[in-house]
């Protein structure tokens, strides 16, 4: 390799850093560095003609290296890594600082001193630069194409969306029919229209309307569409971009191809069972098809109520030689680049909640089986009735927060069900203005545009609302009439409600199979059993998986505007990440020495994305293997090795070990010298704004940045100490808020582990403190280095 010619290009910010850092000085010190070739001062550096220089100092090859102190540091370090490529140098040997904001501003009440400490902050990139080395791209393959999980809404939408964009799709639904709970739901807020409609697709002979009807909307004739329902995924294999993923399909018995609906075969079926699409509110046959429709128009048999050839009448009488119950169970491999899933939620089941007596009760039941019978399609015809005795109902109680907001269930608000109940309850007063209708609530929350206008129509309706939980519903079997037992928090008194019917507003749960999926595809569920998003502000449609995605009630339970923009979200990424065939990616990432490697297991755990792997060598022996495609780059990896046989490409451990020497190698204060090891983005970004907001903190503090606090080892702590530091300061992000999940909460472990340790040598363990700070929070990094600073004078001198 060519030997390190560093350029070394320093800005004083049109004259402002001169006022407090001794350029003349610095630039002085700079060209007597071992390795240095070519040293400039200018304005700025990031733009115009202090760019140039940088760019013809690279073409004419004076340099090989560039380190340039700026004023605006992640601008310029862009503009100048670009320019720097484009004349034919890799991006990766440039290192940019922040003279200004790192030492200017905070010490301008010292100048000498910050511009000793500026001395040390060159010294340092310099060093580094010096043992850069080049890192190149990489492309890896991406199929266009995409499996959706989860045939209601979100999934739908999600689906017509890349489909309309030419990329390939495959919809995959584990029930026999498309819609999911909006099948069944009839009615949606906040337009209260048809709950079974979806953004028109692009199609001839559809007109471009703000909606349609699934079974009218053409879904099914979308180009690159292919729908395939009773089917489940059972196994991935591959890597973002080309993922086999298995599905099983379920045999059907009917020939899709073949089945012309007629309905001869449901009409001659002999069994009838309980029809859990109508809430086991009306039988159906062995052989059925769902109604209202939404897809696809084709019958099915339900192989635990069908008696197969012991009866076979179905197959007697079908028209079109449809019906085969021969049918087996086939698997199917797709290849596909992404995946959504959009699996939904579904009700919690309050049988286990005993005071409510769900289950023993016909007369209690919940709000998807209030939505069937609401539902002219529905087993009842849209006549509120009494399941116990099919009677009309005339009073009706909800109870709002069945099985959520309880710590006993689910502690969590499932933010739909107070919306849920006031649509219901508007819906059977405008039907029936006679009825008594009661909602029991612990708060009605309404949040959401024209939301709260439910709320007020219940009211002009005449709905009542008690706030309070109910504490027991007892049944009257003389007047088969249930009574709600509630206290009346606003009256102070308990209340006894007569009720025909009691309506249980449940908690949203995830879908049964989430927990299995989510084991199938590597993906995270939260403590509430739904899918975990990559970041829940800013990337709620990402996992930490490259290439899966999720949306709608599959995170959480959402009403269906925020599921379509959920589905527009997942489909606008998966798009973007396939969108041009091919994923590249700069190869900055952790390579594993296998020489070392001592297959101990603990960095496939570590890794929070899945990227290492285990593979077998000779002798039974296993070495750890980083996909260059999954991982990150954040080095955690290297931070929880004992072995020391991981490294970053982009920053090895000579490169951090030549820092800390150069940082502390220049004192220049009275103050005991103190290092800062900072991830790269909030602990960073947090030095920055102290900057930028001319906080004063002591030039004692050296600030070394890391890609993040997890990287941080037990042994960079104690080479700082050995190298003059007086204290260790760790910077990283909020625990809940790192950028790479579990780096900061395993480097928060490393600094208990390191304190204990340092104890153990008879060093004082307040010499070492960690700090989670993000960007607005630079106050508190300038007055946690000012509080390091006194509590070390105290101790007074390390002796090693």
């Amino acid at each position: 390799m060519e030997a390190a010619k560093v350029g070394v290009f320093i800005a004083d910010c049109g004259g402002q850093i001169s006022k407090v850092l001794d350029i003349e000085a610095i630039t002085n010190f700079v060209k007597n560095i071992d390795g240095v070739a070519f040293v400039a001062r200018n304005s700025e550096f990031w733009r115009g003609q202090g760019l140039q220089i940088i760019v013809e100092a690279v073409k004419n090859k004076k340099i090989n290296r560039v380190v340039v102190a700026e004023s605006i540091p992640k601008i310029s370090e862009l503009a100048i890594t670009k320019a720097v490529e484009e004349a034919g140098l890799n991006p990766y040997l440039v290192e940019v600082l922040d003279l200004k904001n790192h030492c200017a501003w905070p010490h301008r009440d010292a100048p000498l001193e910050a511009t000793e400490k500026a001395k040390a902050l060159l010294l340092a990139a310099i060093e580094k630069a010096k043992l850069l080395e080049p890192i190149e791209k990489a492309e890896f393959p991406a199929v266009k194409s995409v499996l959706v999980i989860g045939g209601g809404i979100a999934g739908m939408q999600a689906a017509e969306d890349l489909a309309e964009m030419d990329f390939q799709v495959y919809l995959v639904e584990r029930e026999p029919f498309l819609g999911g709970l909006a099948a069944m739901a009839g009615h949606f807020f906040p337009t209260d229209d048809c709950a079974v409609c979806i953004q028109s697709p692009d199609l001839k002979t559809i007109s471009r309307t703000s909606r349609k009807c699934v079974y009218r909307s053409g879904f099914s004739e979308i180009p690159n569409l292919n729908i395939l329902t009773n089917s489940r995924v059972v196994k991935l294999e591959g890597a973002p971009g080309n993922y086999k993923v298995t599905v099983e399909r379920k045999p059907r018995y009917v020939n899709e191809k073949k089945c012309v609906a007629c309905d001869l075969c449901a009409s001659v079926c002999p069994v009838e069972v309980p029809d859990e699409y109508n809430a086991k509110l009306k039988t159906r046959k062995a052989i059925y098809i769902n109604k209202p429709l939404i897809y696809p128009p084709v019958y099915v048999i339900d192989e635990e109520a069908c008696k197969f050839h012991d009866c076979a009448r179905c197959v007697e009488v079908c028209p079109a030689k449809a019906i085969e119950l021969d049918q087996k169970p086939e698997k199917v491999t797709l290849n596909v680049g992404s995946i959504i899933v959009a699996t939904g939620f579904k009700e919690y089941d309050p049988s286990v909640i005993k005071e409510y007596h769900y289950g023993e009760y016909p007369d209690v039941i919940t709000h998807l089986e209030l939505a069937r019978m609401l539902d002219a399609f529905g087993p009842t015809n849209g006549v509120i009735i009494k399941p116990s005795d099919k009677k009309p109902a005339k009073r009706i109680v909800f109870i709002q927060c069945v099985g959520s907001r309880d710590r006993r269930w689910n502690p969590y608000c499932s933010s739909i069900c107070c919306m849920i109940s006031l649509k219901h309850a508007i819906m059977i007063k405008s039907a029936y203005p006679d009825a008594d209708v009661t909602i029991c609530y612990i708060d009605m929350r309404t949040a959401g545009r024209g939301y709260e206008k439910y709320y007020e129509r219940a009211r002009e309706l005449g709905v009542k609302f008690v706030k309070g939980r109910p504490s027991e519903i007892v049944h009257d079997p003389s007047a088969n009439t249930l009574i709600v037992e509630v206290e009346d928090e606003l009256l102070r008194r308990l209340l006894e409600l007569e009720a025909d019917l009691v309506v249980l507003a449940t908690a949203m749960v995830p879908s049964e199979d989430s927990k299995e999926l989510a084991g199938i595809l590597g993906l995270e569920l939260d403590e509430d059993g739904f899918f975990k998003e990559y970041n829940a502000k800013l990337r709620p449609t990402e996992t930490k998986r490259r290439g899966i995605f999720i949306c709608g009630g599959a995170t959480f339970p959402k009403d269906v505007p925020t599921t379509s923009i959920h589905s527009h979200s997942a489909a606008l990424k998966a798009a973007k990440f396939l969108l041009h065939g091919r994923i590249v990616k700069d190869l900055k990432v952790a390579f594993v020495n296998e020489e070392y490697c001592s297959n101990c297991q603990i960095c496939p755990v570590t890794c929070p994305y899945g990227a290492i792997t285990l593979v077998p060598k000779e002798n039974g022996h296993f070495v750890a293997r980083v996909s260059a495609l999954i991982c990150e780059g954040c080095g955690i990896c290297v931070g929880t090795c004992p072995v020391g046989a991981i490294e970053l490409t982009h920053l090895r451990q000579n490169q951090i070990q030549t820092q800390i020497r150069a940082l502390l190698s220049i004192n220049g204060t009275s103050n005991p010298l103190i290092l800062a090891i900072s991830c790269s983005e909030c602990g960073h970004t947090a030095v920055d704004s102290s900057g930028m907001s001319m906080m004063r903190y002591p030039a004692n503090v050296r600030v070394l940045k890391v890609p993040c606090a997890g990287m941080v080892q037990v042994q960079h702590i104690l080479e700082a100490l050995k190298a003059g530091a007086q204290g260790v300061m760790i910077v990283g992000c909020k625990p809940d808020g790192c950028h790479y999940e579990v780096g900061s909460g395993k480097a928060q472990k490393k600094v208990e582990m390191a304190k204990m340790l340092l104890k153990a040598y008879g060093i004082e363990p307040e010499r070492l403190e960690m700090f989670h700070l993000i960007y607005v929070e630079g106050d508190r990094f300038a007055e946690a280095a000012r509080i390091m600073t006194e509590n070390l004078k105290k101790l007074g001198p390390l002796r090693l």
